[in-house]
């Protein structure tokens, strides 16, 4: 990637592709301040704005995408920041940035058509992971119960289940201990002792579950920060599989989710920023390109609170898949002809 090529995309997207590139910033301003859907369609669609004919089209695209994409962040995350849970924050940063140096690893020797093959493979992978167990509850309610695809692991459900057995257990061996005490005369002790049996049952269990959820959140945390940080350098595309891990597996609150998202989008776009200028894909003839995007990107942000109030979050769902769809069928099919 050299200079002439940067300016090349340049003209081509002033000349070419601002209208496309303007409606696309409105719209990941608007999917960032919290209209559902939004943010992934507009990620979708920029890596479709790459030109074929300029080499490493893909990668300056991208990256075009990355000061908008911190701009937009910084305020949504201002807005939000009385929701932030900033555990899931620092447990989600270090294999994302791990995930980007290989991903920024695997962009450097990779072709145009090898990048687009790989990224609409990650697009329709994202997919996937998006429906399958809404698919399979649908059509096929007997398999999704007999396989637990309720969100729990089947190894932690078999233990809560025996824990709750424990609990049955040691609360029927307490209450007939107390009541052979009570027959006794020993009222009191015999309450004394099944308040502390039922106490201490309850801790144990509740230790255990909170460790079996840990394990459970640091997996999931290591699997997405690693494959969506690599998928990010690649096409900014990180935003589907993480929506699965902040609303599936941490299972934040609304708000708490929108905060959340884009305070940890705000640190991993500004560690993306210098990498770009390093890899070559982004450079001070953009500036001027990124500051007008930019601006219309907050507008969206702006307009996302009252936008989302008057509109209908499934239509948001069936476009956010139907272009995701579109465009990593569309990638993959321009990845095998080149």
């Amino acid at each position: 990637m050299s200079p002439i090529e940067m300016d090349q995309y340049v003209n081509h997207a002033t000349a070419h592709q601002l209208p496309t590139l303007v409606i696309i910033s409105l719209l990941l301003g608007l999917g960032k301040g919290g209209v559902p859907g939004l943010a992934t369609i507009a990620t979708a669609a920029t890596v479709l704005t790459a030109p074929e004919h300029v080499p490493g089209g893909l990668g300056y695209a991208v990256a075009l995408m990355v000061p908008i994409l911190t701009i937009i962040d910084v305020y949504a995350a201002y807005l939000h920041r009385s929701a932030l849970h900033w555990s899931t924050v620092w447990i989600l940063l270090p294999p994302s940035f791990l995930g980007m140096g290989l991903g920024m690893f695997v962009d450097g020797y990779l072709t145009d058509g090898g990048a687009r093959l790989l990224v609409g493979i990650i697009l329709l992978g994202i997919l996937a992971l998006r429906t399958w167990k809404d698919i399979a509850t649908v059509f096929f309610p007997s398999y999704a119960i007999q396989h637990h695809l309720s969100g729990d692991s089947r190894e932690h459900k078999i233990e809560r289940k025996r824990s709750e057995e424990n609990i049955v257990l040691g609360t029927q061996s307490t209450k007939e201990e107390a009541h052979d005490d009570i027959e006794g005369g020993n009222r009191s002790d015999a309450v004394k002792r099944r308040n502390h049996a039922s106490a201490s049952t309850h801790e144990a269990v509740t230790t255990q579950t909170k460790h079996h959820s840990a394990t459970t959140h640091f997996l999931w945390a290591s699997a997405v920060g690693i494959i969506g940080g690599c998928a990010t350098m690649l096409t900014n595309s990180m935003g589907p599989i993480l929506n699965v891990y902040l609303l599936s597996v941490a299972e934040l609150s609304p708000q708490s989710y929108v905060g959340t998202r884009a305070m940890f989008f705000c640190f991993l776009n500004l560690g993306k920023l210098p990498m770009r200028v390093i890899g070559g894909t982004l450079g001070a003839v953009m500036l001027p390109l990124v500051a007008g995007l930019g601006l219309v990107s907050v507008f969206g942000v702006l307009l996302a609170k009252p936008i989302m109030l008057g509109m209908n979050e499934k239509t948001f769902v069936r476009l956010e898949l139907g272009v995701v769809a579109f465009a990593g069928l569309r990638l993959c099919y321009l990845g095998i002809k080149g």
